[in-house]
């Protein structure tokens, strides 16, 4: 009779498989999570049910030790105008360091706001200091500082373009920092959907989506549409019924908003469900 196949240490081997596997998994998110800015910049048309309000850009450059992206923009209404400028200083893994928001808002009943507020991480680096200039009111504030965070205000497509790289990157934790009240600072979490078909420029392409979820007591929602190489295409802010499109891209067909969580009912669109009243100022 012929002698059986000698048993293989099926324990060991797996357990090697398994190690091996991890392994290449870590090495894989800490390749997304560590991938390099590409410096440049890009424009977007501000709309809102499919007509024009404004328009923004953004624009990438690298620094020693990291990056720095720097957005601008204004949209006008009936009754009002609103303009920004935003700037975010990155270490090299892509947390924030230090952000400066900027923001005028000019109504047709001569009340002019505006707005500057200042993040900075402490000597320490366990957390951010906050200085607030609003309207000529100084306020200060200190919040914790995590990983993977982003200053998230309306309509900024520098701050939308950071998310999409988080999006890509998975991490198991990530923040958002709201420029509302003192500050706001809420955990994100990123859900990755199905490729999108689009157009750019009149060619068909198609782009990766993933819906943004900023659990704060309003549970907002932001959809995200970006390029294999994390280049943002389009945010869409449906609770206010904003989006922020780059030049030439089109979707085919808008997919359904992400379902609210459990208990909350559906956003309405133009409701203030967004990070704070459009427009900015969001300071309280």
């Amino acid at each position: 009779m012929p002698h059986p196949l000698p048993q293989r240490p099926r324990s060991v081997s797996l357990r090697a498989r398994n190690t091996a596997l991890v392994g290449l998994c870590l090495l894989s998110a800490a390749a997304r999570a560590q991938a390099p800015l590409a410096p440049g910049g890009a424009h977007y048309t501000i709309s809102q049910n499919g007509k024009p309000l404004g328009e923004a850009t953004y624009a990438v450059a690298s620094i020693p030790n990291g990056y720095t992206i720097t957005s601008s923009g204004h949209m006008s209404l009936a009754k009002f105008t609103y303009s920004f400028h935003h700037q975010a200083s990155l270490d090299a893994s892509l947390n924030l360091v230090t952000d400066t928001l900027g923001g005028a808002v000019n109504g047709t009943r001569g009340h002019a706001g505006n707005i500057e507020f200042n993040t900075a991480s402490s000597p320490s680096g366990r957390d951010f200091q906050i200085d607030i200039s609003a309207d000529g009111k100084q306020t200060t504030n200190s919040i914790d500082r995590h990983r993977n965070t982003v200053l998230v205000p309306d309509l900024v497509p520098g701050a939308y373009a950071l998310m999409a790289r988080l999006a890509m990157a998975q991490p198991q934790s990530a923040w958002v920092l709201i420029p509302k009240e003192n500050g706001l600072l809420v955990p994100a979490a990123y859900q990755l959907r199905a490729d999108v078909a689009a157009t750019l420029n009149g060619r068909a392409t198609s782009v990766k989506h993933a819906t943004a979820q900023l659990s704060d007591a309003n549970s907002i929602t932001l959809e995200l549409y970006y390029t294999a190489s994390g280049q943002l295409m389009e945010a869409d802010l449906n609770a206010q019924n904003l989006y922020v499109i780059h030049d030439g891209f089109k979707l085919v067909t808008h997919p359904a908003p992400t379902p609210p969580p459990p208990g909350q009912p559906p956003a309405q669109p133009g409701t203030d469900q967004g990070q704070g009243t459009v427009p900015q100022p969001q300071v309280q």
